[in-house]
């Protein structure tokens, strides 16, 4: 079984160029139903030539709001501050810079090897310098333990 089998090809993108807000409100518009098993939120972040240039993840933009988290206020008065304070920076400037990524016929033992060293919860996968689709952990698991599925009375 290669990557090109267990991929998801309906890939949520932005560029380097958009703004944390825009790419908070396109997180929270794919992340879908909260209970979903394989809600693995990120977004794939493209540059200028449409290439990946990295991964914008929630650690990313939690991390970058925890940077420069100040003390007074209630909870909400310092999410508000500190979201004032990233809202308008490009993401280029908090992404994960992941030039991390497989090709369609990488193996799937080639692709655990990925997760485990780099404990991502996603790996881009690449044709040429494009993104054409995105493993997830769980999906990567699935298909390595089809065996266990007990068939259907």
């Amino acid at each position: 079984m290669k990557a090109k089998d267990v991929m998801v090809t309906d890939v949520p993108t932005v560029s380097v160029r958009t703004t944390v807000a825009e790419a908070v409100a396109v997180l929270k518009h794919n992340f879908g139903d909260e209970s979903f098993i394989n809600a693995a939120p990120g977004l794939i972040v493209l540059n200028e030539r449409g290439s990946l240039a990295g991964i914008l993840t929630p650690l990313s933009v939690i991390t970058a709001m925890m940077e420069g988290k100040t003390s007074s206020g209630t909870d909400e008065e310092r999410c508000a501050a500190l979201c004032d304070k990233i809202k308008s920076l490009p993401v280029s400037e908090i992404m994960e810079h992941q030039p991390i990524s497989v090709t369609e016929d990488a193996g799937l033992f080639d692709v655990a090897d990925l997760f485990l060293k780099h404990r991502f919860q996603r790996v881009p996968v690449v044709s040429g310098k494009k993104v054409v689709g995105i493993i997830y952990r769980s999906r990567l698991l699935f298909a390595m333990t089809r065996s266990l599925e007990t068939p259907a009375a």
